[in-house]
């Protein structure tokens, strides 16, 4: 069975990321709901020590992190595109950008509300983010980036166009979007944004996209579609920037957030990717696919 299977949870802004491409593409797919704190044993289980979200499974694949799902979803379902102007190299790259447009939403939101968090939920936010110090934020200045990146959106959309890249939705409106998603509810963010009415009439335009069609679908039901499946085998670039080789024990890791390291074997190493196999007894043998950018790799032993 090679069912869409995601596992995410929905007040996550990186798990709307996904939604919107789900929506855009009008897709099928099936809907593991995950925890927003650990413990989270089955994807842990599944990823091999990941708990961030989205996680998007295809089979014995498993798709960490929105900017690979994109290009896994792409791939797989290149109508309608997720790119309608063909920029692909930039817009890939603008994920950067709105990862800097995210943090000042998210350091605006910590110092306006992080005090009313339940104490866990404050302590497992302050683990996840170990760059950020929740008791120094500068509340202006980061109300003020705020609203610098909400002024890149309203000046994309001043000459009338529907989208940011044209009259089609893609990957650049999903990239900005999921900001003013989660910070409209912030206190002062109205207000901050009031001038901002292209913006406003844009952000109803995009959630309006949808989700595609979701189906419920439990841990146990993603775990046998994994255990019936074969991974997908990739290639390894001759010439990796880091001498990686096909079956090199490696750890795979974000390089800005505690959200989990990963050891295994590496089966893929590209300018883009780096993927490693792995085996659980819960869902067999499985290849996990990391995006290159924003992921360290630290090569351990040959196997």
């Amino acid at each position: 069975m090679n069912d869409l299977i995601l596992h995410h949870y929905d007040a996550s802004p990186f798990t709307q990321r996904a939604l919107k491409m789900l929506g855009i593409k009008g897709l099928d797919w099936r809907s593991v709901i995950m925890p927003m704190m650990p413990p989270k044993d089955d994807l842990l289980a599944l990823t091999g020590g990941y708990r961030g979200t989205p996680v998007l499974q295809i089979g014995a694949d498993v798709y960490v992190d929105s900017q690979r799902i994109a290009r896994e979803l792409e791939a797989r379902f290149p109508t309608p595109s997720l790119f309608p102007d063909r920029n692909a190299g930039v817009t890939y790259a603008a994920v950067k950008w709105a990862d800097a447009f995210f943090r000042a939403g998210l350091q605006y939101t910590i110092a306006v509300t992080s005090q009313a968090w339940p104490a866990e939920f404050r302590k497992d936010r302050q683990f996840l983010f170990p760059d950020v110090d929740f008791d120094r934020i500068d509340p202006e200045h980061a109300k003020s980036q705020l609203r610098v990146h909400a002024g890149f959106v309203d000046q994309q959309l001043a000459d009338g166009r529907e989208f940011l890249c044209g009259t089609a939705p893609g990957l650049l409106d999903i990239h900005a979007w999921t900001v003013p998603w989660f910070t409209r509810a912030v206190p002062g963010v109205d207000d901050l944004f009031a001038d901002f009415r292209r913006m406003a009439s844009w952000e109803q335009r995009v959630a309006a996209l949808g989700e595609g069609r979701r189906m419920d679908c439990t841990a146990a039901e993603a775990f046998a579609a994994a255990r019936e499946a074969q991974p997908m085998s990739g290639e390894v670039d001759p010439k990796d920037a880091q001498g990686l080789r096909a079956g090199m024990t490696v750890e795979v890791a974000p390089d800005d957030t505690q959200r989990g390291a990963v050891r295994g074997e590496v089966d893929s190493a590209t300018v883009n990717e780096i993927a490693v196999r792995r085996r659980h007894p819960k869902c067999g043998e499985v290849i996990v696919h990391f995006p290159r950018l924003g992921y360290r790799v630290t090569r351990l032993a040959w196997r």
